[in-house]
Parts: C-alpha cells; sequence; structure tokens
C-alpha cells in the first residue's frame, strides 16, 4: 500500500503498540490504536522539568509504593499509618499525567497508578498525545472480534478499514526446552515462574535463571544476580534448604496476587520494587544496602543508579 492509502489497525495497550500506531500514522495518513483497557503513561520529565528516576528509584519513592511483605513491624507500622498519606499522593500524581498527557476522560485507566504500573509500564514522550489531538491517531477501546474483506470488526459491531493489523500484545513465555518432568518440577503456574530470589527453582538442581525471570527495566539487576550466583558457586554463600526456598516463594507470591494486576508474567514482576529486589540480594551476599551511606539526604531522596553498586564488580571481588 502507498503511504496516502494505507489504513492500520494496532491491537493492544502497551508501549509496543503504542511506540507502532505512532510509527503507522508517521509513515501513513492516520492509524488506528484499539486495545481492551488503558494504562497510564509515564513522563521521562515529571512536571516538564524532573527527571521521573527522582520519583521512582530513591528511597522516598520506594517507600510511597505498597509495602513489601517482609517489612518489619516499624516499617509495617509507618506503612499502616501513612496510608491514606500514600493514596493522596498517588492521586495527585494521576492529576500530574492526566495534565502532562491531556488524557480525556474516556481515557483514565480504572487502576489507580500505584498499580497499574506494576503492568508493565509506559514511558512515552508526546508523540501519541500530540498525534491523538490531531486526528492522525484514533484510539477506541474495544477487541477484534472478526475479519471482513475490507478491515475489521470489533466486538460491539464497529467496522474499521485496515489494510494492515499490527498485534502489540506481548508474548508467552515457552519452557519447551525442559521435559515434562522438568516443567513439573518447576511448578510453573498461569502468572509465571516463581523462583528463590527469582534466580533458583528449589526442586531442579543444576539450574538457574539469569534475566530471563526477573522484570525491572534494568540490567544491573541482570548483572547483581550473576553476582549473586558467582557467589553461591564459589561457596561463599549457602541456599536454605529447599523447604524454606518454598516458603520464601509462597509468600512472595501471595504478596504479588493481593495485588499486583492479574498477567502471565507476575510472578516475574519487580518494577518500581527493584531497590527491595536488590537489597534482597546484597543482603543474601553480606553486602551492604544502604549505599550512599553516610549521607543520609541522598539514601533517602536521590535516585540509586548503577554506580551506586559499581564496588560489587571491581576485580578485586
Amino acid at each position: 500500500a502507498t503511504k496516502h492509502a494505507c489504513t492500520p489497525v494496532i491491537v493492544g495497550g502497551g508501549k509496543s503498540a503504542i511506540d507502532n500506531a505512532v510509527s503507522a500514522a508517521k509513515e501513513g495518513v492516520s492509524s488506528t490504536l484499539v486495545c481492551r483497557s488503558w494504562h497510564w503513561p509515564v513522563p521521562r520529565l515529571l512536571l516538564n522539568a524532573v527527571p521521573f528516576k527522582y520519583g521512582t528509584y530513591s528511597r522516598f519513592g520506594h517507600w510511597m509504593l505498597q509495602p513489601y511483605y517482609a517489612e518489619g513491624p516499624v516499617a509495617s507500622w509507618f506503612h499502616g499509618t501513612c496510608a491514606p498519606v500514600k493514596w493522596i499522593w498517588w492521586r495527585v500524581v494521576e492529576l500530574m499525567f492526566r495534565g502532562q498527557f491531556h488524557i480525556p476522560s474516556n481515557m483514565v485507566p480504572q487502576d489507580g497508578i500505584d498499580t497499574d504500573l506494576f503492568s508493565g509500564g509506559q514511558i512515552l514522550n508526546y508523540d501519541f498525545r500530540d498525534m491523538l489531538q490531531d486526528g492522525k491517531i484514533k484510539a477506541l477501546a474495544g477487541a477484534i472480534d472478526k475479519f471482513s474483506e475490507t478491515g475489521v470488526v470489533l466486538t460491539d459491531g464497529t467496522e474499521l478499514p485496515a489494510d494492515l493489523v499490527i498485534y502489540g500484545t506481548g508474548f508467552a513465555k515457552n519452557y519447551d526446552i525442559f521435559d515434562k518432568v522438568i516443567q513439573e518440577k518447576l511448578a510453573i503456574q498461569k502468572d509465571g515462574l516463581y523462583l528463590y530470589r527469582n534466580i533458583i527453582p528449589p526442586h531442579v538442581p543444576d539450574v538457574a535463571f539469569i534475566g530471563s525471570e526477573v522484570s525491572t527495566f534494568n540490567i544491573l539487576t541482570h548483572a547483581m544476580q550473576s553476582k549473586w550466583l558467582s557467589k553461591l558457586l564459589k561457596g561463599e554463600m549457602k541456599l536454605p534448604a529447599p523447604g524454606a526456598m518454598d516458603k520464601v516463594i509462597e509468600k512472595e507470591r501471595a504478596w504479588k496476587r493481593s495485588w499486583m494486576p492479574p498477567m502471565s508474567s507476575r510472578a516475574c514482576i519487580w518494577q518500581l520494587h527493584m531497590m527491595k529486589y536488590h537489597d534482597n540480594l546484597l543482603t543474601d551476599m553480606k553486602e551492604a544496602r544502604f549505599r550512599k551511606m553516610p549521607n543520609c539526604f541522598g539514601e533517602i531522596l536521590m535516585p540509586y543508579t548503577a554506580a551506586d553498586y559499581r564496588s560489587l564488580f571491581t576485580s578485586s571481588r
């Protein structure tokens, strides 16, 4: 199809689908995005001024999230006492993002942003916003029921012309590299593969997963997993007994299922809880968790970056 004749329909509500809708509209006359539900976009600059990492990858930002299941009694009390403050905080963030992205009322996500961010997260520029307002992109809530000779028909009967349909709906993992016996021992769930520290399957010896079963948006996590596994293989640390690892996995699974959106990748999701996951690895390795101390201000308010963990990867170690 020529640029003037191309009428693409993109299916999906995640970042990949939005990026495809923007690219298709730039190359053609327009594009149509069809998705079942909307998700909160995240700007690279909060209020067009402050990098978003200051609100997400600092200990203050982490404290504003759903509390971790293994928090101590004092931390749990503070989380409970300050729950109304945290609720207000996230509603203010939603208003801020609605303003920055000019989100119309019919595209406001059903879930609060503090929950929706754990369904994938979308760090976007303003291309989608601007092209939506200019009519270059049309966004519809719905799903495709069937294809027709000229396009697609949605479940509500709406007919859309289309000479190209792009599915940006994600993917499902496949564990067929393992035989059925191993797969049964892995105990793969509908919401993913739950592992001890997202690395070790308690009942499958000599197998470890690095990178594939953890989602934090950050290659630093994979490097820290590799360091953790290296220390384990060199005998510098020991694993708990399989039963103890099972208990940790059971608690983590119950915690995630109690509030994270249901999806096939929930087992590996940490996202903005990345700092807590890194803290767990550091504790196992007997390394310092608070990497910015004695700078209390920096420890609480400044975002953590890979540079804060540089000492883990020096040649002397």
